[in-house]
């Protein structure tokens, strides 16, 4: 199957989330080595909708030679292309829409809503959760008010929150606005948990959502895109306060009614009596795929919303008409526009914010989309505004190989929608504006980057290790980077500080001022920029300081179980050596084996009294604890994500509760094997070479907690 430019986004955040179970455990290895209606839907135009499993269909007529000749054509390139994914990476049920303009020209079901009773996939019926692609219907929402007068973009939040108990800080001379919130700019440290809970009792208001999970401000607005979940939930409460209603009765009078999206709604849970039926929730497992138990999204203007593909199709069709579909309008055409402008920049070579939507494929495209992704679902929407066309695709499960993106980017490679970028064959060589050679830029940009959307505080930027972007300069001026040894690509440059990818239609800019890269931004990668790392924060120095560290413990306790059964094996043929003499007098005499008077109880007791008022047999249980406790860390910290992939720190397996409770026992165990090791130098005890080893153990286990510290596992 043919993958198309604009499939590369999505390929690149699925390779970031789909590597980090196998990363984590490929960090440990290398250490261990040396480191995303029933009901009308349009007011005119045809709805072409389904009850079916992949294979059937009911259709209606397609209008007349856009691009296929009939609309048979059209279906059979999806029919294949649905069929193709749920083969290849078992996904239950599948719902698709594509727009032409104000006419939908396929609404589709396939597959099954839930695997268990078997209930079909129907376009105008079955909704599923959509994710962030809801997101948009949020920021149709702020614009709405921005037409009326009651909001405006530019306006500090915190002016619409005088009644709500939620405040954004003055951490910067800047305060947060409309828009840096609608493109993702405002600074606001990341969440990686959008407010998911698992039952229904546990769904509270947004502004106390936004209260109990407010994150910190971590950089200046408008600075860099650094997605965030809460931010959206954010715009949503100032919707709700500025309207004096809540955010659900909001949308669904001012958007999902004058549309007519019956199917429509972000109410957590569904309300019984919503139309139709939810898709329900299914999960991956070894041999397919099973259904799973619902959850539900707290932060609900972020990505609570369930509908329908006809009900999306009408939203699409809204969007491509200049803010109409058929007689409803819900935007004014300059208001529509405004949206649909560029409103954070990054660089012309790359894709920018629009407002809610991001640019998508390369930007001489000119595609805006959005993709969501829940627990147990994954969408994604494209719309190309200039041609009038718009494609919806939404799974009913969350499979790392499964993306709508692939489906999407067919259909509009079908539309001749989408290019491919040719790269130059040699970088270019010098400029006029004292940039230097292409070899001196190259290596200027040489070095390691994180992602700004990693979280700054607290054991989930841990993640930021697994995600950096290591960039190294090749003698001829290309760029090699690689994330970790994976998704490797090499680079050309275009133009100075500019790099297209060879063999890949991807675009990379570092951002460079007086000889010092600021950032690295990938065309591929909207939501967020590649921020340079401090040397000692980069990968091999964390891989190598916690390789050397967990060598050291294993080591030490693989000598210690060696040493024991050495000595025992020694006691064992000092024993079979005995004549038996010394064994028969002492049982006469009773000094051994007289269970009776206790005696071999109290020389138990006093022995183990003995040693716990001893401090070199404590300093040595400490030191043998702290490599016990640190290896079982870094297993239980690697198995959470074996089981429960990239969305451990969502789900929270046990393996991970566990392992996140362990580090202030490695800090407190290696403190006191570095107590304990300074008395036995002062004391005397032990050999030196026992003295020497158990140094090294306090020195790897203080190097093993700051790592621990450093990477967000110690909050001090």
């Amino acid at each position: 199957m043919r993958r198309s430019p604009a499939h590369r986004s999505d390929r690149i955040r699925a390779a970031s989330r789909s590597m980090l179970s196998s990363v984590l455990l490929a960090v440990v290895v290398v250490s261990l080595l040396i480191a995303g209606v029933s009901g009308p839907v349009l007011a005119s135009g045809p709805v072409l909708a389904a009850n079916t499993s992949a294979g059937t269909q009911e259709t209606d007529a397609s209008p007349d030679g856009v691009v296929f000749d009939d609309e048979e054509e059209l279906e059979a390139l999806v029919d294949d292309l649905i069929a193709e994914e749920m083969a290849e990476h078992d996904v239950p049920g599948a719902t698709v829409a594509v727009v032409e303009g104000d006419e939908t020209v396929l609404a589709k079901g396939y597959g099954e809503a839930d695997v268990e009773t078997g209930e079909p996939v129907r376009a105008n019926e079955t909704a599923f959760m959509i994710g962030s692609v809801g997101k948009l219907v949020t920021w149709t929402a702020v614009m709405q008010g921005v037409e009326d007068g009651t909001l405006d973009l530019d306006e500090d939040v915190n002016t619409y929150l005088e009644d709500s108990a939620v405040e954004i800080p003055e951490t910067y001379d800047e305060p947060v606005t409309l828009r840096h919130l609608g493109t993702h700019t405002a600074g606001f440290d990341t969440k990686l948990n959008p407010g998911m809970v698992e039952g229904s009792e546990e769904v509270t208001s947004l502004e106390t959502a936004l209260v109990e999970t407010q994150p910190e401000r971590v950089s200046p607005p408008g600075e860099e895109p650094r997605y965030s979940n809460w931010g959206t939930m954010l715009a949503g409460h100032v919707v709700a306060e500025a309207h004096d209603t809540t955010f659900e009765e909001h949308v669904q009078s001012e958007l999902f009614e004058p549309l007519e999206m019956d199917h429509s709604t972000f109410a957590q849970p569904v309300p019984d009596d919503q139309p139709g039926e939810l898709a329900a929730p299914h999960m991956p497992t070894a041999d397919g795929v099973e259904r799973d138990d619902r959850v539900y999204i707290n932060w609900r203007p972020a990505g609570s919303m369930s509908a329908t593909a006809t009900d999306m199709a009408t939203f699409t069709s809204a969007h491509l008409g200049d803010g109409a579909a058929g007689d409803a309008r819900i935007l004014e055409p300059e208001t529509a526009a405004t949206m649909h402008d560029v409103h954070h920049e990054r660089h012309p070579a790359l894709t920018d914010w629009r407002y809610g939507f991001y640019e998508y494929g390369p930007p001489e495209d000119d595609l805006i989309a959005h993709s969501g992704g829940t627990l147990h679902e994954t969408t994604k929407l494209v719309l190309a505004p200039e041609e009038e066309v718009g494609v919806f695709v939404s799974y009913n499960v969350r499979n790392e190989g499964a993306l709508p993106a692939n489906v999407a980017d067919e259909i509009l490679a079908a539309y001749d929608l989408t290019s491919t970028p040719t790269a130059p064959e040699e970088p270019i060589e010098s400029t006029d504006d004292g940039d230097g050679t292409s070899l001196e830029r190259a290596e200027t940009v040489d070095g390691e980057y994180e992602l700004s959307m990693v979280p700054d505080d607290g054991p989930e930027q841990a993640l930021g290790v697994v995600t950096r972007l290591s960039i190294d300069a090749t003698d001829d001026g290309r760029l090699e980077s690689h994330t970790l040894g994976f998704d490797e690509q090499e680079w050309v440059e275009t133009e100075p500080y500019v790099y297209q990818e060879v063999d890949g239609d991807d675009t990379l800019v570092a951002e460079v001022d007086d000889g010092t890269v600021e950032a690295v931004h990938l065309n591929s990668a909207p939501m967020a920029t590649f921020d340079p790392v401090a040397t000692h924060e980069r990968t091999t120095v964390v891989g190598g300081t916690i390789g050397a560290a967990l060598v050291g413990f294993a080591l030490s306790i693989l000598g210690w179980i060696g040493l024991a059964m050495w000595r025992g094996w020694r006691r064992y043929r000092t024993r079979a050596r005995g004549d038996g003499n010394e064994s028969a007098s002492a049982k006469a005499d009773g000094s051994a084996g007289d269970e009776g008077d206790g005696t071999t109880a109290r020389a138990i007791r006093r022995r183990l009294e003995s040693r716990f008022r001893s401090r070199s047999w404590l300093t040595r249980a400490a030191g043998t604890a702290l490599c016990v406790v640190s290896i079982a860390f870094v297993v239980l910290f690697v198995a959470s994500f074996g089981t429960a992939g990239e969305l451990a720190f969502v789900t929270m397996p046990l393996a991970l509760r566990v392992a996140l409770a362990l580090p202030p026992f490695v800090a407190a165990l290696a403190v006191a094997t570095t107590i304990g090791t300074a008395l036995a130098w002062d004391d005397g005890y032990w050999s030196r070479r026992g003295r020497i080893h158990q140094t090294v153990l306090a020195v790897l286990g203080l190097a093993f907690t700051w790592q621990l510290f450093q990477l967000g596992f110690l909050g001090l």
